[in-house]
């Protein structure tokens, strides 16, 4: 067995929308104060419906005080994983066993990343700030998401050459990312193309 390294670029094609799922954790931060406005026993105001907008945008970015948005790598090994079989002919259990990410977060370069010092300056900025209009229940509700335009993302692979070798690693990624793509609802959002170099 070889392990052997590859490194990845990930650019756009199209918006990227992040949906960090950390309110289904009823103890989260954002999760609990939005129960909080959800939980009045009087109407609730606009205000009130703005706070919950800016929540959802604040809740759904993944975060981090040194590398500012980024995304996780496991975006990477689940796409690769949901596609092997079908692309390189790899089993998912096999797949999983076989390649590693090197880095947990991948930070996010975008269209005017300058500008963004926080998460706030997500949340004040239209640009980030995408509005969709979603079955529920059998009406349709406003939710909110981050969006990112230009964006690409970079990161490090490690795998055993004895499970796969480079030419499929690299035609996996890229069928990956041109058809199936990251992020929430995507392939209408989030696809991309990758180039891949092997160390």
């Amino acid at each position: 067995m070889t392990i052997r390294t590859a490194k990845y670029t990930i650019t756009g094609n199209s918006p990227l929308l992040l949906n960090n799922p950390q309110t289904v954790d009823r103890f989260n931060v954002y999760a609990k104060r939005m129960s909080q406005i959800n939980a009045k026993k009087t109407r609730r105001t606009d205000a009130d419906y703005l706070e919950l907008r800016d929540l959802e945008i604040r809740s759904k970015i993944y975060w981090d005080d040194g590398d500012g948005i980024y995304v996780p790598s496991r975006w990477i090994l689940a796409a690769l994983a949901k596609m092997s079989h079908g692309v390189v002919k790899i089993s998912k259990a096999n797949l999983r066993g076989t390649v590693f990410a090197v880095e947990d977060k991948l930070p996010l370069n975008y269209r005017n990343k300058s500008r963004v010092k926080s998460p706030e300056d997500i949340i004040k900025q239209d640009e980030f700030r995408h509005v969709m209009l979603l079955p529920q229940g059998g009406v349709r509700i406003a939710k909110a998401t981050p969006i990112f335009h230009d964006w690409s993302f970079s990161g490090t692979l490690e795998y055993d050459d004895t499970q796969i070798d480079p030419e499929s690693l690299e035609r996996l990624l890229q069928h990956v990312s041109k058809y199936g793509g990251f992020g929430d609802f995507r392939p209408t959002f989030g696809r991309a193309t990758a180039e891949v170099t092997h160390v």
